[in-house]
Formats: C-alpha cells, structure tokens, sequence
C-alpha cells in the first residue's frame, strides 16, 4: 500500500516537472519571439525613418548648396562646401563611433534584451501557479 502511494506520489512528481519543464520552454520561446518582433519592428522603424530623412537631408544639402554657392558666385564651391561639412561630419563620426556605441545602443539594447524584472516576475508567477496546481493534488 504505501509503496503504491509513494510510485504515485513519484509518477506525480514526475508529471508535474514534465510540465513545468514544458512551460518553461513554451514561455522562453515566448519571451525570445517577443524580444525578436520588438527588435524587427524598431529596426523597420529605423529604416522608414532614416530613409525619410535621409531624402530630407539630400533636398536640404542642394538647396543649401546653391545658396551658398550664388552668394561666393560659384555654384560648384557651394557643392564642395556641402561636400566638405559632410566630409568633417563624416570624420568626427568615425572618430567617435565606438564611444557612440558603447555609450548610446549598448545601454539601450542591453536593457531592451536582457529585462531581467519581467523574467524574474514572470517565473515568480509561474512557480505560484505551480505551488497552487500542486497544492489542488495533494492529500488532506
């Protein structure tokens, strides 16, 4: 009698771990399939948004471009003024790109993946909903 009671208690147990084991994968396929559709989106986002902008700046680099250059009396100085600005610009940035990194999309990404609160609150109510499914089998 006892020793049938104990196999059931351990083919429970066993039941038990299987699901949690179970719900364990399902919700990190959850969680990396959440993580995945944010980060997909913000990059589509990133490129409407640049390639938006980018138009931008190229209407506003000839615009600017020709006023500069009917004010010095070249049209083409004004081209290679633009060009320079651009040149300079592009100069500082590779000069501080790793700091960019580093310091802006590392911090932001970093936060954005690895939101350890949301895992820890999310197992915390997974381990009740587990103490409470437990607790329903169990003899009184």
């Amino acid at each position: 009698m006892a020793f049938t009671k104990l196999t059931d208690h351990i083919d429970e147990l066993s039941n038990h771990l299987e699901a949690y084991f179970n719900s364990m994968v399902a919700y990190y396929k959850l969680d990396f399939f959440k993580k995945f559709m944010k980060g997909f989106s913000a990059l589509v986002k990133l490129l409407i948004v640049g390639s938006i902008f980018l138009f931008f700046l190229g209407f506003i680099s000839v615009a600017f471009a020709i006023l500069i250059g009917k004010s010095i009396g070249s049209l083409s100085g004004g081209f290679f003024i633009i060009g320079g600005v651009y040149l300079i610009g592009f100069i500082i940035l590779l000069v501080f790109w790793k700091k960019l990194i580093e310091g802006i999309f590392l911090e932001k990404f970093s936060r954005f993946i690895f939101n350890d609160s949301e895992v820890e609150k999310d197992l915390e109510e997974l381990e009740d909903v587990m103490e409470e499914e437990d607790s329903w089998g169990r003899d009184v």
